[in-house]
């Protein structure tokens, strides 16, 4: 008996925290009400408060919950055979993607943006810099981003380069061209970070990318 109530609470919560997420999406933070956020659920103010005090705690349950989500993707990309290169854009194009189809890594992904008063938000960043940085010394290692370029310049380029073509995206078009611009920023960028000796690489990256939008 008390296994199944665990349960139902804990898909109570989950519920509650997806449709936090939808309104968070479309409204943001603050216009994120807690009303709204009931009335989307279909449950009770007290059983929102009993899992959740406040908006507060809401937003920072869709940020660990969209982490999660996101961590799980760098972990299983990394453990692929792809060399490193081939990784980093996997993680960037399949990013894309989840910002485009999961709510919950779309809400997460703008309340970074909008929730910069809080300390932990600068972790969320700075972790996806610095995962994105080993990569890139891995695929200098491995000679196939030249070695003068400083990991860190580029793992910062590339997660403000998402960051702000999501944002964009979705101003302009609902993110409609979001794969195509993200294998627009990896055109440019694979251009001034591959070895001349290895620029058959960027072609067969460009080509798989195609081939995935097609």
């Amino acid at each position: 008996m008390r296994e199944v109530q665990q349960e139902r609470a804990f898909a109570t919560r989950q519920h509650i925290i997806e449709s936090a997420a939808a309104v968070f999406d479309t409204a943001g933070f603050a216009g994120a009400s807690l009303g709204r956020i009931i009335e989307r659920a279909g449950t009770t103010r007290g059983a929102l408060h009993f899992h959740f005090p406040a908006k507060e705690a809401l937003a920072r349950a869709v940020l660990n919950e969209h982490n999660s989500r996101m961590s799980a993707v760098v972990e299983e990309i990394t453990r692929s055979d792809g060399c490193a290169l081939e990784q980093i854009v996997a993680i960037s194009k399949t990013t894309a993607r989840m910002i485009d189809k999961d709510v919950i890594v779309r809400a997460g992904t703008r309340l970074l943006m909008e929730l910069t008063y809080t300390g932990e938000l600068p972790v969320a960043y700075r972790m996806w810099i610095d995962a994105c940085e080993n990569m890139v010394r891995k695929a200098i290692e491995d000679g196939d981003i030249v070695p003068t370029i400083s990991p860190d310049a580029v793992a910062y380029l590339v997660i403000s380069g998402l960051a702000g073509i999501q944002m964009v995206s979705s101003v302009l078009t609902g993110r409609s061209d979001l794969d195509q611009r993200v294998d627009e920023m990896w055109e440019v960028l694979l251009l001034g970070l591959v070895p001349a000796d290895r620029r058959w690489k960027v072609a067969d990256l460009m080509n798989s990318a195609a081939g995935e939008r097609s």
